[in-house]
């Protein structure tokens, strides 16, 4: 047991850091679910991705970074604004939505990086305000963390309708797969990494045909229903 926790962790059992990676590994499976659910327009996404933060950041925040809270907390609201934002959507069966697709912007754009900039700076922490992260060697760890933060912007944006936010969520994964390739990789945080890319790009394909707001006027217009419905499935 012991081995097989090693070779999926890459450290030791019974240790800090194999406790940490191994929550995290887990989290990122929850973010995973999430996002498969989530691409189905399913609300039960949104409490999959409450537990992913609260296995994770949290759970490690409490046990071993009291400071990582002022990250775990605001990805935790930002679970919270999904299911609150998915709620806005009419109901499609017993837990979907009928979600209305927006149209990439360049205003979408710019709110997401500044909301990048800022779930990036606090999931840096103590790191940012001591400089360490600046240090030589550090910038896997610096894209790695990054990338976690970018996940949870993506997701924001798949809250608000962004086909284009799955495309963000799957480049944030590439540039985590490609930091753990860079280093001696947690073979169970490399694989739910390579599954949550898949996910982004699953959620991005089967959002191309989700209704926007103009479409829908448009045939509100002419008098007619909407055929064929996105949401039959």
């Amino acid at each position: 047991m012991d081995e097989l926790f090693y070779n999926l962790f890459s450290q030791a059992p019974g240790t800090d850091s194999g406790t940490q990676v191994s929550l995290f590994a887990v989290s990122a499976l929850l973010s995973c679910i999430a996002m498969v659910l989530l691409a189905r327009r399913n609300d039960l996404g949104w409490w999959a991705q409450i537990l992913a933060v609260f296995a994770g950041p949290t759970v490690v925040a409490l046990q071993y970074e009291i400071s990582m809270l002022f990250y775990a907390v605001p990805a935790m609201l930002a679970a919270a604004f999904g299911l609150w934002r998915f709620s806005k959507f009419e109901m499609a069966g017993r837990f979907g939505r009928k979600v209305i697709r927006r149209e990439f912007s360049v205003k979408s754009l710019l709110i997401g990086l500044l909301m990048l900039l800022a779930f990036g700076t606090l999931r840096l922490g103590r790191m940012l305000t001591t400089g360490f992260i600046f240090s030589d060697g550090n910038t896997a760890v610096l894209v790695s963390l990054l990338a976690e933060a970018a996940l949870v912007v993506a997701l924001i944006g798949i809250a608000c309708g962004y086909r284009w936010a799955w495309l963000a969520a799957s480049a944030s994964g590439i540039a985590y797969v490609a930091v753990l390739f860079g280093s001696n990789p947690a073979l169970a945080l490399l694989g739910v990494t390579v599954f949550q890319v898949l996910a982004g790009l699953y959620g991005w394909f089967v959002w191309r045909d989700l209704p926007t707001a103009k479409s829908i006027a448009a045939d509100a217009e002419s008098g007619s229903e909407y055929p064929p419905s996105p949401y039959a499935a």
